[in-house]
């Protein structure tokens, strides 16, 4: 960052020498030329008045007193590269002349002429002998260009002093930024720092204390959550199971205290879930590896009795080398919310788990209902980024995969049934993705 800034001052502090260089060897040629022609014209304004006081009606003109001007009565006396220019602008007074020869034209009146009439009369000065400036505009171009150099030299060598000041502090705010550990409290310094920087760096400090003290209330919250989640939750799941265990309670109420029991067994895996996402390195676990089996059967006997209710099969086709790169929790909230999801929503038939090439599809019949909500949540766009969004469970497999460095895709397939597909990132990408297909 800081070189580019560096190189868009030194380039913007040359471009400016260059413009200013530019300028003023134009306007310095623009003056010389203009301080030449005038001379020559003041010369001829003086010689063409003498002319006209000094002439007589009918008599020739006299001869002027200057050696390089003439008089011509006519056109046809110009001379001939001149002859045609004058034809042409007979206004003008200055002309160019063929092998050099550069002339002033000035037109002769006598007393007697008519006002508005067309000379008929020019005096001539061919000036290309006494030229000043144009014989030496190879040594202007040559001095001009030193100084050229000269100014460019100077502006460079500025340029990267006020390059080097202006993006040394924010060299030094940048590495400080991107070194900043936000559950330390050791202050931001940068060297030299200007206004400005230090009060970008005093905002950096202020917004550091801000996020350490949101960091402090999240830790809490999810302390807390945690303690105050899992207690209510263990003593209704231990005393539905209490209540099922007697064999005097009615089929109706079984009925009800088995849903309340599965109830609170999904509350315990969402909350789990949340708080893995809600801690900071919770997920975090270089090199890990689980197999999918094991999680996978845990998952299944959690969700036995959903299994049973919705008619649903389970067919594998796994082996015990099979895993995948995230640690055993992570894992397992993700089968969980998966599979559960399968249960729930699938309608009577084979749900279908396979692995291959490392990477896990989960398949399965969806009723017709249950299919219609996650099209429409998964091609409608729930989001205000405009990417598709899904229900809670898949909305936390989601997070979870952007977390680890998996990548999730639900679509739906030929047979008519849905297919999630769960896998390790590819390498050329450095972020995971969500793809949904209708």
């Amino acid at each position: 960052m800081t070189r580019r800034l560096r190189r868009r001052i030194v380039l913007a502090f040359v471009s400016f020498a260059i413009f200013v260089a530019a300028t003023f060897g134009l306007s310095t040629a623009v003056f010389l030329y203009s301080v030449e022609d005038s001379f020559f014209q003041s010369m001829q304004q003086e010689e063409s008045a003498r002319l006209e006081r000094e002439s007589v009606a009918g008599e020739p003109w006299a001869a002027p007193s200057v050696s390089y001007m003439t008089v011509h009565d006519s056109e046809s006396s110009l001379p001939p590269d001149l002859r045609e220019q004058v034809r042409r602008e007979p206004m003008r007074r200055e002309f160019a002349g063929d092998s050099g020869r550069h002339y002033h034209v000035r037109a002769l009146f006598r007393a007697e002429a008519v006002s508005g009439a067309v000379p008929a009369t020019w005096l001539v000065a061919e000036v290309s002998d006494r030229l000043v400036v144009r014989p030496m505009r190879r040594a202007l171009l040559a001095k001009w260009l030193f100084i050229e150099a000269f100014l460019l030299a100077i502006a460079v060598a500025i340029a990267l002093r006020i390059a080097r000041r202006i993006a040394q502090p924010l060299s030094s705010l940048a590495q400080a930024v991107d070194t900043l550990d936000l559950t330390q409290s050791q202050p931001i310094v940068v060297r030299n720092a200007d206004h400005e920087v230090a009060m970008v760096t005093r905002a950096l400090e202020d917004m550091r204390s801000r996020v350490q003290a949101f960091i402090a209330r999240e830790q809490l919250f999810t302390r807390d959550a945690s303690h105050e989640l899992r207690t209510p939750l263990s003593v209704i799941r231990s005393t539905t199971a209490q209540a099922l265990d007697d064999p005097s309670v009615s089929a109706t109420s079984r009925r009800l205290l088995t849903l309340a029991q599965q109830a609170a067994e999904q509350l315990e895996r969402t909350v789990a879930s949340l708080l893995a996402l809600a801690r900071e390195h919770s997920l975090a676990d270089a090199g890990a590896h689980t197999p999918v089996l094991p999680a996978l059967e845990r998952v299944v006997l959690e969700h036995t009795a959903v299994r049973e209710t919705r008619s649903v099969s389970l067919e594998l086709a796994l082996t015990r080398a099979d895993s995948l790169p995230v640690s055993d929790s992570v894992l397992h909230i993700l089968l969980s919310n998966l599979i559960g999801n399968a249960f729930a929503h699938a309608a009577p038939g084979v749900v279908r788990v396979s692995m291959r090439d490392g990477v896990l599809r989960i398949s399965n019949p969806w009723r017709p209902d249950a299919l219609a909500n996650l099209t429409a949540l998964a091609t409608a766009g729930v989001r205000r980024d405009g990417s598709p969004g899904y229900g809670l469970g898949l909305a936390i497999v989601e997070r979870l995969c952007e977390r680890t460095g998996l990548t999730f895709s639900i679509s739906p397939t030929a047979d008519g049934t849905f297919e999630v597909v769960l896998g390790p990132a590819p390498s050329d990408r450095h972020s995971t993705y969500l793809e949904a297909r209708r």
